[in-house]
């Protein structure tokens, strides 16, 4: 059996003797200001006699009896204890923590929404632990670590590895769901095919901001987020013209484009 010091037992009968009484007092929990706020671990609030009586979130704020406690925050992979909490009525004791690092994974489909994708957080370093499962839009706290992040997204997923949880920062991670469009570009000399003699080099409609080349290949199929482009084909074919260049092609989502590109 465990023995109890007189400060323990002393504490108990205060404890008890508040509950009677019907006194309170509040614990709020802070962890790093609105950094912490919301995220979805819950902290053990812990009783004289060692009970769990209540559970707080970070951010929210609880109603206890006076009295002392203490206060257990499980993160995923450690946790962060506090002790001598005193609560008394009528005022509210903030408990504030600073080292525990914060991960978001946030996706936003096409209409703006998140639309809770699995979200899985491995360890980066083997043997490539499974430390969490969650859904995207939620908010988690974590010891220190470095971690590898998958977004169940259509259509193969997305991938953040060796990402850094550092002790009071946030880690932020968005994916921005967009329905891709495909793009087909079919130079021709003589009204044939001569991908593998050309090369095509896409810019941002009206820019010299390159953002995709398709080098000499058996077709030339690129594909590129929705927007207008401004292609360039170069014919590395010794006849015809050495290049030809073809403006505003507009892509909307999810949409198949196909253009000929004569070369004669």
């Amino acid at each position: 059996m465990r023995r109890l010091f007189p400060i323990q037992i002393f504490a108990i009968v205060l404890w008890t003797f508040s509950i009677a009484a019907g006194a309170t007092g509040n614990l709020k929990l802070d962890v790093m200001g609105e950094l912490g706020a919301g995220a979805k671990n819950q902290a053990e609030v812990i009783a004289p006699d060692g009970k769990v009586i209540a559970k707080v979130t970070p951010g929210a704020t609880v109603a206890l009896p006076p009295g002392v406690y203490k206060l257990r925050l499980p993160l995923i992979g450690g946790v962060i204890s506090k002790d001598d909490i005193a609560i008394e009525s009528g005022r509210t004791h903030t408990v504030l923590i600073q080292n525990a690092a914060v991960l978001t994974v946030s996706v936003t489909d096409k209409d703006g929404h998140d639309p809770g994708f699995s979200v899985t957080v491995d360890q980066t370093d083997a043997p490539h632990t499974r430390l969490a499962t969650f859904v995207s839009g939620e908010k988690l706290l974590f010891a220190p670590s470095m971690v590898d992040v998958k977004v169940d997204a259509p259509p193969q997923g997305y991938d953040w590895h060796a990402v850094a949880l550092i002790p009071g920062r946030r880690s932020a991670l968005t994916l921005d769901e967009v329905q891709h469009a495909e793009l087909l570009i079919q130079p021709e000399l003589a009204k044939l095919a001569m991908d593998k003699t050309s090369r095509v080099v896409i810019y941002r409609a009206g820019t010299q901001n390159q953002i995709a080349v398709s080098e000499p290949a058996p077709e030339h199929r690129i594909t590129l987020e929705p927007g207008d482009y401004d292609v360039y084909v170069e014919n590395h074919s010794g006849k015809g013209r050495p290049f030809s260049m073809l403006n505003g092609v507009h892509l909307e989502p999810g949409a198949k484009v196909s253009r000929e590109v004569p070369l004669d």
